[in-house]
């Protein structure tokens, strides 16, 4: 059975190797059929998404969350929080406030990531 904690350890091992970028190890935690909606509300998938962070169009420098609630719903668990998000996009920093949406889904391998969706916190 699953937990909570375990959750937010792959939510948090994610944000690490993304700012690191460690792909082979972020390729490993992302399901092959990733929909992951930016604030801006462009869609990616997982290729268009690792591309995006491999050619160094986007750059996460630092992220930081919190009040993360976790939902489980059998193979599927939703987490929904706050997000401060530094990056670099298209050579321009961005510093993101961010409301937050996402899935984890339970594979043969593992828990994947599989879903991402945020948009500007409310001032």
């Amino acid at each position: 059975m699953s937990s909570e904690k375990e959750i937010l350890a792959l939510e948090d091992r994610r944000f690490e190797v993304m700012i690191k970028g460690d792909f082979g190890a972020l390729d490993k935690l992302v399901h092959e059929e990733l929909l992951y909606t930016h604030s801006s509300g462009l869609t990616d998938t997982k290729k268009t998404w690792m591309e995006s962070m491999r050619s160094g169009k986007v750059k996460y420098k630092s992220a930081a969350t919190s009040e993360r609630q976790v939902r489980f719903f059998g193979d599927v668990v939703l987490v929904r929080g706050k997000a401060a998000i530094e990056a670099e996009i298209g050579g321009q920093p961005r510093s993101l406030r961010l409301l937050f949406l996402n899935a984890w889904v339970r594979t043969p391998q593992g828990w994947k990531f599989a879903a991402w969706q945020s948009c500007p916190q409310p001032a």
